[in-house]
């Protein structure tokens, strides 16, 4: 009988066309400190995600450092998982002082929560925890609980984080993108894109650069960003772009109340009392803000912006503790909306009465809440 072969348990041999993918795997993850997920992975090098698992066998077993650690790891965040370079563990000892107050920064960026940059500040913060000496590690235990900062209003970005990650990567290439952008209440358009700055204004991101379509610069808001990809050439290679030498985000809102912009306007209003002076004196409102004694005995503040849309929501919101004196148009504004507010709010017919089968049903909730259910 002729001799059988061997079996070989060593699986399949690699390939060209395999070691040439397992190269672009590593090259592409160096760009990508934050992990590059499955399935990204699986569509753009074209592979199954079984072949991705005996990728990512090999690479456990051949792929390690001179402590023989894996080079390569593979993390989960929610129900998704990501491949990335592992992260070394040698590096200057950090204090607890300065990995509290890196916290502490951390926890201001609240509006990034559910996205991309959450997972890279977790990230940062894991690393810098390990380099604290064990000693002072302790008294960071409890540093979620001694830091802690309330949003007002942010949006949500937590179903947007592929589209946050192309513009990261677009803004730190300077490459050109695709922005398929929803209006308002419109239909929006189509950009070809040059992002200069992501900005982030009162609990929202904003993108700022430069639109071919309007051939200027101009604001996106990222939530309405119905999809972005990188603009690609007729070789399928992304479109690089120069970034301004003049170009500063700081001209784009000097001015301005905010980032709609408009007609430079004088601006003045009244204080009503001594505790809305206190609160506002606390705060920067506008660079030109100064705040003077009014012939009314009143203290006036005083300011000069670029466009008053968003001024006089800001307005509604501390009525009626603060009076607009000038310009007219602006107190005509406020004027009317204060009025349709009352007419609103005057129409009590329009919220119906309780029956009595309708009260007896909402006692019987409260007494139900009252007891546990």
């Amino acid at each position: 009988m002729p001799r059988q072969k061997k079996k070989t348990t060593q699986g399949r041999k690699p390939t060209y066309g395999a070691a040439t993918r397992l190269a672009r795997l590593i090259h592409e993850l160096r760009e990508r400190p934050n992990g590059w997920s499955f399935e990204a992975i699986q569509e753009d090098l074209r592979i199954t995600e079984r072949t991705l698992a005996r990728y990512l066998e090999a690479c456990r077993r051949e792929l390690v450092d001179h402590r023989e650690r894996p080079l390569l790891e593979v993390v989960r965040r929610g129900d998704r998982r990501f491949v990335r370079l592992a992260e070394s563990h040698s590096g200057p000892a950090t204090t607890d002082y300065e990995v509290l107050a890196l916290f502490f920064t951390l926890r201001l960026a609240r509006v990034l929560e559910g996205t991309v940059f959450e997972s890279v500040n977790k990230d940062l913060w894991g690393k810098m925890l390990r380099t604290v000496p064990a000693t002072a590690r302790r008294r960071l235990e409890n540093a979620d609980r001694k830091f802690y900062a309330l949003a007002h209003l942010p949006k949500s970005y937590s179903a947007q984080e592929d589209e946050l990650d192309v513009l990261l990567r677009a803004l730190i290439d300077q490459n050109r993108l695709v922005i398929d952008y929803g209006g308002l209440v419109g239909e929006g358009r189509t950009h070809d894109f040059d992002p200069y700055s992501l900005v982030e204004h009162r609990g929202g991101l904003y993108l700022l650069g430069h639109s071919a379509h309007y051939r200027k610069i101009i604001w996106l808001a990222v939530d309405r960003i119905r999809s972005v990809e990188q603009k690609v050439d007729a070789e399928g290679l992304k479109i690089h772009f120069s970034y301004p030498k003049g170009f500063d985000p700081a001209r784009h809102t000097n001015g301005m109340f905010g980032i709609v912009d408009g007609e430079s306007t004088r601006v003045e209003l009244a204080l009503q009392n001594p505790e809305t002076e206190a609160y506002l004196r606390a705060r920067q409102l506008h660079a030109t803000q100064k705040f003077f004694a009014g012939s009314d005995g009143r203290t006036h503040l005083e300011m000069r912006v670029r466009g008053t849309a968003e001024l006089s929501n800001w307005i509604m919101s501390t009525s009626p503790w603060v009076e607009v004196i000038q310009p007219p148009e602006l107190r005509d504004e406020i004027t009317k909306r204060l009025k349709e507010t009352a007419a609103l709010y005057g129409q009590r017919s329009r919220i119906p009465a309780p029956g009595r089968g309708q009260a007896r049903a909402s006692g019987r909730k409260a007494r139900a809440a009252r007891v546990g259910g």
